[in-house]
């Protein structure tokens, strides 16, 4: 904000207001976007990561709680826990639309960048990897590593930030217009005016002579401030506020920010409602929400800790890696005894119902067998028919 104007004071108010809306811009588009992929991001990492192997005492396929489960699930490395681990992965890969985790001494690290091999028939090769820790520290690995030491996420295909930079390109430019006309329209501007001879400029307090830029300043200290202020002018002085025309509200910057974030949701497919918070009791959207904005990344980062944590043989007879979906929407316990009963009753075990809900399993053997009510007749007994008469 300036006192006086001048050419060269024009100049300043007006650069001040395109970089004021450039950086607008920019806050209003990342913003958005980093909403967006933190909603994704938080669902994904907050949910339980299952291993499944096959028991060797009775052949059968069982959840398990091993070395690759505690990796996955508590402790991914040395100096993180694994919630912030894999969100801060699943940011990358939704942001940057790639994602490298890099196993090392049976560790996993997330790669800041790296380079890789341009192989297209044969394994790739990751060199010149770089990690980094919260502090800012900095690691280069002294090695290369083959395709099956990392897991990479991949979204280049989707084009999502390629359409969004194309659609912000000129929406971006009408929203810094809007900001910039806020800005000036808002703002206010005083002119200073000389109405005699200059003479010597005098504090007001001690009598000594300060500079005409020190008297300036003196005065917009006291426009300018929150509180209560007294203005003491010179005789020689008067100030006139200048009329730049009618204040405008942000209705119309608004509007332009509300279209952008209804596009960036679309993009990512977030329903409108679980995007701006305001879900109501019996909008359905958190299932929308979950079905086609979080599960097909879910699958993309399942495929990739199959293919890469278990082997073509030990998944060919019917082991696997799983995220659990049943954790990813808070349940109230009491809510859902109703169709926990009704799972029961169809078959389900009381530790598999406790899996489902967030319980610790028991350990107990009844809690692993299986019912069924007799209101459930076999399907073959009904095609023989009732009793004769």
């Amino acid at each position: 904000m300036k006192l006086f104007k001048n050419k060269k004071d024009d100049l300043i108010d007006y650069i001040d207001s395109l970089l004021f809306a450039k950086s607008e811009q920019l806050k209003i588009k990342q913003h958005a976007i980093q909403h967006a992929v933190d909603l994704i991001a938080k669902t994904i990492s907050k949910s339980e990561i299952k291993i499944y192997r096959r028991d060797k005492s009775d052949r059968k396929i069982k959840s398990v709680k091993n070395q690759e489960y505690y990796l996955l699930n508590i402790r991914p490395n040395d100096n993180e826990e694994a919630t912030s681990f894999f969100y801060n992965v699943i940011q990358k890969y939704l942001l940057e639309e790639d994602a490298l985790i890099v196993n090392f001494n049976n560790k996993l690290y997330l790669a800041d960048n790296y380079n890789s091999t341009e192989s297209i028939l044969f394994p790739k090769k990751y060199y010149n990897v770089r990690v980094s820790d919260y502090d800012g520290n900095t690691l280069i690995f002294d090695k290369e590593f083959d395709v099956e030491d990392v897991i990479r996420l991949n979204l280049k295909c989707s084009h999502i930030k390629e359409t969004l930079d194309d659609y912000y390109c000129e929406l971006g430019k009408m929203i810094g217009v809007a900001c910039s006309r806020y800005k000036i329209t808002n703002s206010f501007k005083f002119r200073l005016k000389h109405l005699g001879n200059q003479l010597p400029l005098k504090d007001f307090k001690t009598g000594k002579e300060i500079t005409y830029e020190e008297y300036k300043e003196k005065i917009t200290k006291g426009l300018f401030s929150e509180d209560d202020a007294v203005i003491l002018l010179s005789e020689n002085f008067d100030l006139e506020k200048i009329n730049l025309g009618n204040e405008t509200s942000t209705v119309e910057w608004e509007k332009l920010e509300k279209k952008w974030s209804d596009k960036v949701a679309m993009s990512f497919n977030i329903p409108l409602d679980i995007f701006y918070g305001n879900k109501t009791d019996k909008s359905t959207s958190t299932s929308d929400f979950l079905t086609f904005g979080v599960i097909p990344h879910l699958q993309v980062f399942e495929d990739s800790l199959n293919s890469k944590l278990i082997s073509k043989e030990e998944y060919l007879r019917g082991e696997f890696i799983k995220v659990n979906r049943f954790n990813m929407l808070h349940k109230d316990i009491l809510e859902a005894a109703a169709p926990m009963d009704k799972l029961f009753s169809n078959g389900f075990s009381r530790n598999e119902i406790n899996d489902m809900v967030g319980l610790p399993k028991t350990d107990e053997k009844w809690a692993e067998e299986h019912h069924i009510t007799k209101n459930y007749e076999n399907a073959n007994l009904t095609t023989e028919g009732g009793d004769e008469e």
